[in-house]
């Protein structure tokens, strides 16, 4: 009697092995939906982080250049915390005499798209004798000049310098070859922003002589502790947070620039910030 042993090949999973497969899967899948959503919380927190950091410098550039030339005695016409009224140098040069109740004057080279758009206000003459600044404006007219009256002089314009022509004429007591320079009036703020509503923003407001002024935002949101200390005659290391009385007495500001983001990286309670923190000290002081 011949006996067959008949084998069958087994194929597919158990249900048993599938609901455990399931269950691995589920794990894994778990762990690396965690893994993921850690990873994007965590690249959406430094987004928001390198946001508010390029909220502080994108302003620096800009202040800086500004704040740096002011003239100690005179440049700064009204201070807070938050609102500074100055008078920014945008060209320089000498006296070269009177003609026909205007002074010429020869200027440096400067940039011309910075002449164009830097907003004449006035312009301000340093004594030789006491070596103050003496400020001139409104009204303050500047025009082009005669460059014959510079050359009668000796005085010899350097391309490509500019020959201008002010009013009123700078007093006979100045001399042929006074210092002077011509200004802007500007007015930075820390006030509400425009282009992010319910934040602070920087505004930079150029004045004109007619009274008119040209605001411009320049970067934005700030954080509420945003401001500007003041360095003080007498005491210039160490900031103080009230301008002094006399405000020719501030050599330099500390600017407290610090920075959020726009807006909440998910999970988070508040906005990134970036506290940023630098002095400026005027360049233009005898003191």
């Amino acid at each position: 009697m011949r006996n067959s042993t008949r084998t069958s090949v087994r194929r597919g999973f158990t249900l048993v092995e599938l609901l455990v497969g399931m269950v691995i899967f589920a794990i894994i899948g778990t762990a690396f939906t965690k893994l993921l959503s850690v990873q994007g919380r965590f690249f959406d927190k430094q987004g928001m982080a390198n946001a508010a950091r390029n909220v502080s410098r994108a302003s620096l550039n800009r202040v800086v250049s500004d704040f740096r030339m002011i003239e100690a005695t005179g440049g700064v016409v009204a201070a807070s915390s938050q609102s500074l009224t100055i008078r920014v140098p945008f060209a320089i040069g000498v006296v070269c005499g009177d003609l026909a109740g205007v002074t010429v004057l020869s200027l440096l080279p400067v940039d011309s798209a910075s002449y164009a758009s830097a907003g004449y206000y006035g312009y301000a003459w340093r004594n030789f004798q006491t070596g103050a600044y003496s400020y001139v404006e409104n009204p303050s007219t500047e025009i082009a000049g005669n460059a014959a009256v510079c050359a009668a002089k000796n005085l010899t314009t350097v391309p490509p310098g500019k020959v201008v022509a002010v009013t009123p004429t700078v007093p006979v007591l100045a001399g042929l070859g006074a210092p002077v320079f011509l200004y802007a009036r500007i007015r930075y703020e820390l006030k509400a922003s425009a282009a992010v509503p319910g934040m602070l923003g920087l505004w930079r407001t150029q004045i004109m002589p007619g009274g008119g002024e040209l605001p411009e935002e320049l970067v934005a949101p700030f954080a509420p502790t945003a401001k500007w200390r003041f360095f003080v005659l007498g005491n210039s290391e160490v900031a103080q947070d009230a301008p002094p009385a006399q405000l020719s007495n501030i050599r330099g500001l500390e600017l407290h620039l610090d920075g959020i983001s726009e807006y909440k990286a998910p999970g988070m309670v508040s906005n990134e910030s970036a506290p940023f923190t630098t002095a400026v000290f005027f360049k233009n002081r005898t003191n």
